[in-house]
C-alpha cells in the first residue's frame, strides 16, 4: 500500500486549532484498542541505533555539525493519537507509531526527536521531527511550525525590511512552561491543560525565539497560538 506520508504533509496547513483524527466510537478506546495492536511492532531502540544515526546524518536539521559519530536513543512512546499516524492507521497503511529522543555527540544540536511509524507491508519510516525537547505533538507542529516561522519573518523584517522569506529556518526546540493540570501523556498527546514552547528560528540573519501555546481541547488535539516573538 502506497505511503500517506507525502499526501498528508503537502495538504497539511498552519491553524489556530490542530483537531486530533476522527475515529470511530470512542476516540479514547480506540486509541487504546490501536496502541495494544501496535505493541508486538514497536521497535528496539538499541538494535536501531545505526539507522537512527544514519537518518541523523541525513537530515537538514543537522547541517550543521561538521562531525556527527555518536546517538543515544531514548524515551521510546507510542504517538497512536498524532493525527498524521491516526489516520494512516484508520486507511491500513500503518500499523502503529512511536516517538523517541536521540541524544547527539554535536554540540549545535545535541538533541533530537523522531517518529517511528511501522507501515502495513511490514517496513516502517524514520523521520526526524525537531531538534530540541516538545510536548506538541509531530503533527500539531508541523501545522503551527508555518505560522510560528511567519511570525519570525514579520518580526525580522522590522529591522530587515527587504528580507526574504528564504532566509527563515527552523532550529532548537524547548518546553518553556507546562500548566500545573496539564494531564500525563496518553496514547502520545495531551487531553486537558495547556503549555508552552519556545522555538528558534534564523531569520534574516537573526535568531527569532517564538513562543507558541498550546492548549488541549479534550480529545488529542490542540489549539495553538503565537504569544510572544523576541529577536537577539
Amino acid at each position: 500500500m502506497r505511503s500517506l506520508i507525502p499526501c498528508l504533509l503537502l495538504i497539511a496547513s498552519p491553524a489556530a486549532a490542530q483537531q486530533a483524527a476522527d475515529v470511530p466510537g470512542d476516540p479514547a478506546q480506540w486509541f487504546a484498542a490501536q496502541e495494544n495492536a501496535a505493541e508486538a511492532h514497536a521497535p528496539d531502540l538499541e538494535s536501531l541505533r545505526q539507522e537512527v544515526l544514519d537518518r541523523a546524518r541525513w537530515s537538514t536539521t543537522t547541517h550543521a555539525c561538521t562531525t556527527l559519530t555518536r546517538i543515544d536513543p531514548y524515551g521510546l512512546q507510542p504517538a497512536t493519537a498524532d493525527r498524521l499516524v491516526s489516520e494512516g492507521l484508520k486507511a491500513g497503511a500503518f500499523v502503529g507509531a512511536w516517538t523517541f529522543y536521540a541524544r547527539t555527540d554535536c554540540a549545535e544540536t545535541p538533541l533530537l526527536r523522531f517518529l517511528y511509524i511501522a507501515e502495513k507491508n511490514g517496513r516502517h519510516l524514520l523521520l526526524v521531527v525537531n531538534r530540541g525537547e516538545a510536548i506538541s505533538t509531530p503533527s500539531q507542529m508541523r501545522e503551527t511550525s508555518k505560522l510560528a516561522a511567519k511570525a519570525a519573518w514579520d518580526r525580522a523584517k522590522q529591522q530587515q525590511p527587504m528580507c526574504e522569506v528564504t532566509t527563515v529556518g527552523m532550529r532548537q526546540t524547548r518546553i518553556a512552561a507546562a500548566d500545573g493540570d496539564l494531564s500525563p501523556m496518553q496514547f502520545g498527546t495531551r487531553f486537558a491543560g495547556g503549555w508552552s514552547e519556545a522555538w528558534d528560528f534564523v531569520a534574516c540573519g537573526r535568531r527569532a525565539t517564538v513562543t507558541v501555546r498550546f492548549d488541549a481541547d479534550g480529545k488529542g488535539g490542540a489549539s495553538a497560538r503565537v504569544t510572544e516573538v523576541t529577536l537577539s
